[in-house]
């Protein structure tokens, strides 16, 4: 039945026991959409997320069990029907205010089968995708490796759910929750900053995508609802890859991961575990040996996004041994910056300093037309090139996330021409880990594109140098062309993103219009 579901979606079918493509799957491609089997929202995002549809709207809590909250009338039956009648018990404060996540998936999840087995018996009718999903789950292999918190957790639901009739046990809730580590993925909101609001479990996408850290699809989340988008041009045969790990991390760190979630034998043959792109591990892995904290993360990124100069990098770019970086022994955040995206993005990197050098037709369509293997070339030769340097504090994990906080914070006190450099950082160390069309690169384009132009208005504002001027001109027109195609190739142009970059590049475009009026 699974087999003969996923056949049905055209451009892809099941061979191996993997999902691979039928036919060519041009990028951007939706090729998979389900419905979780059960979700559940953050605890944090409880209160502002639909307990059943996970949809951002005004909600009403529920007036017997003061503990769950709801969308519609409709949400309500739906979680009345599955779980929410075993639940929904009088209380006089919120039961749930401190609630473990993990508990309440496998509390859920657990409901959720026991009530598709009661309405079986009684004649009535599950959701259409639910006898897929459920088939989909029994059909994983548990990886048995428990921890005390396992444990912990399967009691707790186990004594949870024992004065009610749901005939399960102890052992079937230990399989089970094995089960589900396997299938849980979490819901990010590409509307509201990317952040993550809940978790689900997507049995027939764990069941039959494979992993790997250079992925060729990722998943997108409509409030439950998730869909697989192609980040790459796909041939026939072609297995479809997505990412089930950070893979804004050291090899060691990615293949921990995976065994934990796969079981000890698991090992990753993808080309940035053991191909072309492995180098960019070992360029990490060398910024590792240098051993920075946290603290020194952070304290390396506040003074170089304080005293960066794109004046001094552009006039470097300028020389005549442009291409030579050789006497330099030490890569911080901003030469880091301009050193590899001149190798590895050079059409990007020389439109967006200088207009006189951007290409007539779009840069990210030409980007994107480029034959794969030469597109994946520039990599290696950036990585091998930093191999050369002494020291490069810059690409490493502890700069890496100093940065994310950093850009977070610099936003809220709104310093936009810090927060512009904290972001044109992270941008070049997106790309040399996320494929061109990854939602997270995609979202991470438009906020480069936001605070450059912000970062233009606060310059022009407390008056700077024209050139100075001039370049983020440039840069913030290039950020927004970009941004645009991202948003619209990833996202779609029915999101808010979409909304916001052509607001954006309209008010760039009519502002640059009437400073060059006379």
């Amino acid at each position: 039945m699974l087999n003969s579901y996923i056949n049905g979606h055209p451009r892809v079918r099941v061979q191996d026991n993997r999902l691979v493509a039928s036919e060519y799957i041009k990028s951007g491609s939706t090729i998979l959409v389900q419905l979780p089997l059960a979700s559940v929202p953050l605890p944090a995002k409880r209160h502002q997320r639909c307990n059943y549809c996970l949809r951002k709207a005004q909600l009403q809590c529920c007036s017997r069990c003061r503990s769950a909250y709801f969308c519609s009338n409709e949400c309500f039956r739906n979680a009345w029907l599955h779980f929410h009648r075993v639940l929904c018990e009088p209380q006089v404060t919120d039961i749930y205010k401190d609630v473990d996540a993990d508990r309440w998936l496998l509390e859920r999840t657990a409901l959720t089968l026991h009530s598709h087995d009661r309405l079986n018996k009684q004649h009535s009718h599950s959701p259409s995708h639910l006898p897929l999903a459920i088939q989909a789950l029994q059909l994983h292999t548990p990886n048995y490796q428990g921890t005390q918190q396992h444990n912990n957790t399967v009691e707790d639901v186990a004594k949870f759910l024992e004065p009610f009739d749901c005939q399960i046990s102890q052992q079937d809730l230990d399989t089970l929750w094995y089960r589900i580590k396997l299938c849980s993925f979490p819901i990010v909101d590409p509307e509201h900053h990317m952040d993550q609001v809940a978790v689900g479990v997507y049995p027939i996408t764990s069941l039959f995508v494979g992993h790997s850290c250079r992925p060729n699809a990722a998943v997108l989340y409509k409030q439950g609802t998730q869909s697989l988008l192609t980040l790459d041009d796909i041939l026939p045969g072609e297995p479809i890859t997505i990412a089930y790990v950070n893979i804004v991390s050291t090899k060691a760190q990615r293949t921990q991961a995976l065994k934990e979630k796969f079981g000890q034998d698991y090992t990753c043959h993808c080309t940035r575990c053991e191909g072309d792109l492995a180098i960019v591990d070992v360029a990490l892995d060398k910024g590792e040996s240098l051993g920075l904290t946290e603290q020194d993360g952070l304290e390396l990124m506040s003074k170089h996004i304080r005293l960066w100069s794109v004046l001094d990098m552009v006039k470097h770019a300028e020389t005549k041994e442009k291409d030579s970086w050789s006497p330099i022994q030490v890569l911080d955040p901003p030469e880091f910056a301009h050193f590899v995206s001149r190798i590895a993005a050079p059409d990007i990197y020389f439109a967006s300093i200088d207009d006189r050098k951007r290409q007539t037709d779009n840069l990210y369509k030409v980007y994107l037309r480029e034959d794969r293997a030469h597109l994946l070339q520039r990599i290696p030769t950036a990585m091998a090139a930093l191999l050369n340097v002494p020291e490069v504090p810059a690409f490493t994990l502890a700069s890496i996330h100093a940065a994310e906080k950093l850009l977070v914070q610099r936003i809220s006190e709104g310093k936009w021409v810090e927060t512009s450099r904290c972001a044109l950082y992270l941008f070049v160390i997106y790309r040399l880990m996320y494929p061109p069309l990854h939602p997270n690169l995609a979202y991470h384009t438009l906020i480069l594109a936001r605070s450059g132009w912000n970062a233009l208005v606060e310059m022009e504002l407390i008056g700077v140098e024209k050139k100075l001027e001039r370049i983020y001109a440039n840069g913030t027109r290039t950020w927004i062309e970009l941004a645009r195609n991202a948003i619209d190739a990833t996202f779609g142009r029915e999101s808010s993103l979409w909304r916001d970059v052509i607001e954006l590049q309209w008010v760039y475009e009519r502002e640059r219009k009437v400073r060059s009026t006379p």
